[in-house]
């Protein structure tokens, strides 16, 4: 009897392991993922993304894939999508950034990969962003190093660097967790992983 009951357990449990879809357990690689999601609906946009961002000088920055992640957390929460592309009035705001990005961020800290970039509402609801977050306006980006960096040798590279331009160009630079870090040009400010400006490792 007892025997029987353990045998109808494990059954109904892998009945609920096929049944249970496979987003969280076998997702395919992000770059097939990106590469499905703009040939479908948005495939117009996305060429028009590209497009506007080249007539700017930035197209070659940072690719498409990455500018157009939501996060990349994102298989953690039910209601974010991997990617989406921002309302036209919002793009003038990422060409500043990714100007700086290209001009004085990786040549601080080497070659840089995005692991946030446009969030819209309800991605950054979830990903428990700041309410007014400079992602939201897409002119933010959160960056890891491509190369191999100790936290330390980031934040001596990017504390330097803030000073002495973030000002001028009004970068927001936060500093999270190990090495990711944030980068906007839509206001001079600092933080650390708490979003306060008493955090900054560069306070």
């Amino acid at each position: 009897m007892r025997r029987g009951l353990v045998v109808g357990l494990i059954a109904a449990l892998l009945l609920l392991f096929v049944a249970t879809p496979i987003r969280h357990h076998f997702a395919p690689r992000d770059a097939d993922l990106f590469a499905e999601w703009r040939s479908g609906a948005v495939r117009a946009d996305v060429a028009a993304i590209e497009a506007y961002l080249e007539r700017e000088g930035v197209g070659d920055v940072l690719p498409i894939a990455d500018i157009l992640r939501s996060d990349a957390r994102w298989r953690r929460c039910e209601a974010a999508e991997p990617f989406a592309v921002p309302p036209r009035h919002l793009w003038p705001a990422m060409v500043s950034t990714l100007r700086y990005v290209r001009d004085h961020v990786v040549p601080a800290v080497g070659p840089v990969r995005v692991v946030s970039g446009y969030r819209d509402p309800v991605a950054n609801g979830c990903f428990r962003g700041a309410k007014a977050s400079r992602h939201l306006r897409f002119a933010a980006l959160d960056l890891i190093p491509e190369r191999s960096l100790q936290r330390e040798e980031l934040i001596g590279a990017l504390c330097p660097l803030h000073a002495r331009t973030g000002s001028r160009f009004a970068v927001g630079l936060g500093i999270y967790n190990v090495t990711r870090f944030h980068i906007d040009t839509a206001g001079y400010r600092r933080w650390g992983a708490d979003y306060r400006g008493a955090t900054s490792p560069c306070a």
